[in-house]
């Protein structure tokens, strides 16, 4: 199971009703299955049937299955800071995390040892 932590800033910003969810954007690159992920909070009852939990029983945490392969066994740190009066999602990830994915490079150096990055 992927190991997903929220920070306490990221569970003080969800509501009752919200999870967070990773999305699984195409980009397409050359013939290769490209995308790269977003994340965001969503309604439970919005969630796509599809939807796979991401973490544990606690963690109000979902992915689109694309995204879910490739962060299975990521540590994974989502923090929300706000921006006036919007809500914005941030993970510890890489910004080119799903092409890496994509392409078999590494998210992290051998150095990384699961901590916030």
């Amino acid at each position: 199971m992927p190991r997903v932590t929220l920070t306490p800033a990221a569970r003080e910003a969800l509501r009752d009703d919200e999870v967070v969810f990773f999305d699984w954007h195409v980009t397409g690159l050359c013939c290769a299955d490209a995308g790269e992920f977003s994340v965001r909070p969503l309604p439970r009852s919005r969630l796509p049937r599809r939807a796979r939990r991401l973490g544990d029983e606690d963690e109000k945490v979902y992915a689109h299955p694309t995204a879910w392969v490739h962060l299975a066994e990521l540590p994974v740190t989502i923090d929300c800071r706000p921006l006036w009066r919007w809500r914005r999602f941030t993970t510890d990830l890489p910004p080119d995390a799903g092409l890496r994915c994509c392409l078999g490079r590494p998210l992290y150096g051998p150095s990384h040892m699961g901590g916030n990055r």
